[in-house]
């Protein structure tokens, strides 16, 4: 977390490369539990999306010292934010650890009062058919007992995932249980609730934004209760939530969220959602024309982009290194053409979105991934994937700069992003992405962004000649490059990307309004 003397490491590598904000996925102390992955003889342990323990540093980051751990995570924070940098730590409350003591208690409350009823019950369901609790007499009086997690008809646990790869390792929170929501959402005069405590330990020591994990999978009264309790405890966090999902209708569901900004007015309690740019192929219109309206529905700002995700079995690089390696035959090849896949990718994701993120490692085309589980990544593995980056191709870092540096050159923090154009330029392998930079406030444009993308950077460069130039219809835009060029014929190997000039303007006049906001309304 950095000396007491100066900014980490980490800090300093954000900064240098133009980033504004620091992600840490969980930090406390993870399941113990073993999971099986599918279609392998593997197991993985460690899940740092199971919690087992809320408010306690895991065995990897801890010093040994809960106060020295305090310390050092405020200073970490506080030395992020002398520089610029926002820290954003990950907030999962859709499930807890399996082995999570909460889980051990309701097992044990389970068994115990089977046992004093002679398994004499019947299970109570929610108006949507989930089991929720059980009903049984207690002499003549009838009573209920309702569930924190979700179980099956059996009163099993249920686990979340798909049926093929099923989150063994997790419990999930039962939403639509009366205790579930009361314990961890709203709480009573007997008991603060428990994701509220989370929240305020993780503000205590520092993290004043969080990234919401699987945001869709929770009832969005229950995000405006605690994102307007986040609100009442410090100034203007900003959360990103996680809306990586198939499910279009839970995405939209998310919607719902609200919170009251200071003029009284709802908005969305969320500031960001995620855009699936990763799983674009920039041809189909999925992403341009659903994905990203759901996502600005459902937040203040629009989306969130991303090249990579720690979520697939391999990074953007690693899955192009073995058909690249077939396809080529030559090392230098192979690294130029996947540096270049990795500057689109990377540019797409960044300039056509309000916000953009990326996993540390993508500056050196990693092939290693970070993913979810402990050990899967070492700081040896860094270094290496430095070290093999080093004088290649795959040290993208100064166009990485180069793209941050804009979007910083633009000033478009208190915008949305709204697709104009998606179209093939004529019939070349190119495909032209124009969007609009819109103020959230006033409703009035900003800045334009023309991206003319090489569909296959492997199969070469293409050029473009004097008429599909003017087709571009870039006039007044200026274009993005370490020197100024000559429009005239530019070869793009990766991407060609145009621009409103930039006008340099007093750091007074851009910086963003402060919103006060009071709590959502509960349901």
């Amino acid at each position: 977390m950095g000396k007491p003397e100066g900014a980490s490491w980490l800090v300093n590598e954000a900064v240098d490369l133009k980033y504004n904000a620091i992600w840490f996925s969980p930090m406390t102390e993870t399941s113990g539990i073993e999971k099986p992955i599918a279609n392998s003889n593997k197991v993985l342990g460690g899940s740092y999306y199971a919690t087992r323990d809320h408010f306690k540093l895991d065995t990897d980051i801890t010093c040994g010292d809960a106060e020295k751990d305090r310390e050092h995570m405020r200073h970490f924070c506080q030395k992020a934010e002398e520089k610029g940098v926002r820290v954003y730590a990950d907030l999962v409350f859709n499930h807890v650890a399996a082995d999570h003591p909460l889980v051990f208690a309701e097992n044990k409350e389970i068994a115990e009062l089977k046992a004093k009823i002679d398994n004499k019950y019947d299970v109570i369901h929610s108006d949507s058919g989930k089991v929720i609790g059980l009903s049984y007499k207690d002499g003549a009086e009838d009573k209920k007992f309702f569930f924190k997690f979700r179980r099956t008809e059996e009163l099993d646990l249920l686990f979340g995932g798909p049926k093929e790869d099923p989150w063994t390792d997790v419990a999930q929170i039962n939403y639509s249980s009366p205790e579930a929501r009361r314990y961890f959402v709203y709480g009573d005069e007997n008991h603060k609730a428990l994701f509220k405590q989370v929240i305020d330990w993780h503000i205590d020591n520092g993290f004043k934004n969080f990234r919401c994990d699987a945001a869709y999978l929770i009832p969005p009264e229950s995000w405006s209760e605690l994102i307007g309790y986040a609100h009442k405890q410090t100034k203007d966090p900003l959360f990103l939530a996680e809306t990586l999902c198939l499910d279009d209708k839970k995405v939209q569901r998310l919607s719902q969220a609200k919170i009251t900004g200071a003029d009284g007015k709802e908005r969305p309690a969320f500031d960001l959602g995620m855009l699936g740019f990763y799983w674009w192929n920039f041809k189909d219109d999925w992403l341009p024309k659903d994905e990203n309206k759901r996502v600005q529905k459902m937040s203040t700002h629009g989306g969130a982009g991303s090249p990579d995700t720690h979520d697939t079995e391999t990074t953007l690089a690693g899955s192009l290194a073995a058909p690249f390696k077939k396809l080529f035959n030559d090392v230098a090849k192979s690294q130029a053409a996947t540096a270049q896949i990795s500057v689109r990718n990377y540019a797409i994701s960044a300039l056509c979105c309000n916000s953009h993120y990326a996993q540390m490692g993508y500056e050196y085309c990693n092939t290693k991934q970070n993913h979810v589980f402990k050990g899967q990544v070492s700081p040896a593995d860094r270094l290496a994937a430095k070290l093999n980056a080093q004088n290649t191709p795959l040290d993208i870092r100064d166009q990485i700069r180069a793209i941050n540096q804009l979007k910083e050159d633009m000033h478009v923090e208190n915008c949305r992003v709204d697709f104009k154009e998606h179209a093939a330029v004529d019939g070349l392998p190119l495909v032209k992405i124009r969007v609009e930079f819109v103020d959230v406030d006033t409703n009035q444009k900003k800045a334009d962004i023309v991206i003319i993308m090489n569909e296959k950077p492997e199969a070469g460069p293409v050029t473009l000649n004097g008429k599909s130039l003017e087709s571009l219809g870039v006039d007044g835009l200026s274009r993005l490059a370490a020197k100024p060029m000559i429009y005239a014929n530019p070869t793009i190997s990766d991407v060609l990307i145009f621009h409103t000039p930039i006008v340099k303007t007093p750091a007074a006049e851009i910086a963003p309004p402060a919103r006060k906001v009071s709590n959502g309304p509960k349901p």
